[in-house]
């Protein structure tokens, strides 16, 4: 009785929602970093390419904040049980540059997330391809019965049927296509829009206008609040940045040789930091080489920290807080997670036409002449595997409660008891159905408890929205990560 308190205060429970809406559970030291959550997260995802990600939360205010991976937890949020994050793309590289099919998917489903939100814009050209790849990715090859396209999201315009049958036709062109390589492909169109990759802070200037600003790849765009371009800063006239309590400051070289300082009022002193620490983080990250130690030391301390640094010594790391949490340059993370992938024996590269590349690196063969690509590639081998038994026990109609019925005299199973008795013919044979048996298969429940990768399988519990299903993936709404 007297372990599971001690238990209880040594740990702290994060709630993490993926672009995808499951929620994942995780526990974590109660003094932890927010690089252990991350990392645990990512762990559990089979992601090595972990810099690309990084976990936001709301403010007081509802600034949206990035959590810094080299400071406490609970430092940075309020002691509230659990801690809720969201699992976010926080740097966009091009698509060739993934290497990881987990990792595109993410992206992939980032994307998804900014186009509903309209902060990507495009001609109605690149609209009809999307719109086509998307239905391909989410309901598979063309069925007029189930398509659905996102055109009005997209052009944020109703489209007519000119435009509809286009979109037809190309969804049409891509049957048979796998989702990884339409997904590939949709990557690839996004990739090529203005706002690819760009992080938005909103704000004001000093007129008090309410702007919207876009940290990128290239630089900062201010954009009014339809996201209609005001201004375009490179990153190489940004003489320096600083920021004052709510306020941020751009001192900018003009043509003339002059410099003029910018000035960015923001909701609160958290959201001021943040976007000082969006305009050096990126600009490190894309633009550099490495990241330099002027960037990765820079700290700031608490009350007591402060104190300590004064009268005992100036080196002390109590009450330290790190400004920047970046450790790795585009150029880095791709290297190292292709030496990773190399080591591991699982290198997933995607070519120029979506499919996959052979590896760099020849899989090992067995005795029995079977391909030995590591337990990691295995165990993705089975849990896909065990998804589809999961989706071929689960109701065609419903698609939430297990097939347990079977339709007399043809014998197609296809649905459960629920569905089944208010049907007066078989869904496939179309036969007339006399009358309904109940039948007892293995349950998903069941299928669940089958350890594949050397550990406990995940505990399910229910939260929130559940997403799509469809005939080659679908995704429970939460999943639990308890740590080892």
């Amino acid at each position: 009785m007297t372990g599971r308190p001690k238990k209880a205060e040594a740990e702290m429970l994060c709630h993490v929602t993926r672009p995808d809406s499951v929620v994942m559970e995780v526990e974590v030291d109660a003094k932890a970093n927010g690089e252990d959550c991350l990392n645990k997260v990512c762990q559990k995802l089979g992601i090595i390419e972990v810099d690309y990600f990084g976990l936001q939360f709301s403010g007081s205010k509802g600034e949206n904040l990035w959590l810094n991976l080299r400071n406490r937890i609970s430092q940075q949020m309020d002691s509230v049980t659990p801690c809720r994050l969201r699992l976010r793309v926080k740097f966009f590289v091009e698509p060739h540059l993934i290497l990881q099919e987990q990792t595109r998917h993410l992206f992939f489903m980032h994307v998804k997330e900014d186009l509903h939100k309209g902060h990507l814009r495009m001609c109605p050209e690149q609209a009809e391809e999307l719109s086509a790849l998307l239905a391909q990715a989410e309901f598979g090859d063309y069925n007029q019965n189930t398509a659905k396209y996102w055109y009005t999201e997209l052009c944020r315009e109703e489209p007519g049927q000119a435009t509809i049958n286009s979109i037809v036709l190309r969804h049409k062109a891509l049957e048979g296509l796998s989702q990884g390589s339409v997904e590939y492909q949709a990557l690839q169109l996004v990739a090529s829009l203005e706002h690819y990759g760009v992080e938005w802070h909103w704000a004001r200037d000093a007129e008090g206008q309410r702007l919207a600003i876009g940290v990128g790849p290239d630089g900062i765009a201010v954009c009014r609040e339809d996201f209609i371009l005001v201004n375009r800063i490179s990153y190489p006239v940004i003489q320096i940045a600083t920021q004052s309590s709510k306020s941020v400051y751009l001192t900018v070289t003009k043509e003339t040789s002059d410099s003029v300082v910018l000035l960015f009022k923001l909701i609160s002193n958290r959201a001021a930091s943040g976007l000082y620490r969006a305009i050096t983080e990126t600009h490190a990250f894309y633009r550099c080489d490495t990241v330099t130690n002027a960037v990765m030391m820079q700290y700031s301390r608490d009350f007591k920290g402060h104190l300590a640094s004064l009268f005992l010594n100036e080196n002390i790391n109590l009450g330290k807080k790190y400004v920047f949490d970046i450790r790795r340059t585009s150029k880095e993370v791709y290297d190292y997670a292709r030496r990773a992938l190399y080591n591991a024996g699982i290198v997933d590269l995607m070519s120029r036409n979506g499919e996959r590349t052979p590896s760099s690196r020849s899989p090992q063969r067995d005795q029995e002449g079977a391909l030995d690509c590591g337990s990691c590639h295995q165990s993705r081998e089975l849990q896909e595997k065990l998804q589809k038994l999961k989706e071929a026990l689960q109701c065609m109609l419903c698609c939430e409660e297990e097939i347990d019925a079977a339709f007399c005299p043809c014998g197609h199973m296809v649905c459960c008891q629920s569905c089944a008795s208010q049907l007066e013919s078989c869904p496939v044979c179309r036969s007339e159905v006399e009358h309904v048996q109940h039948v007892y298969l293995p349950t998903c429940t069941s299928l669940l408890n089958l350890n594949l990768s050397g550990g406990s399988s995940p505990t399910l519990i229910h939260r929130g929205m559940a997403t799509h299903h469809r005939s080659t993936n679908s995704y429970t709404s939460t999943e639990k990560i308890c740590s080892a």
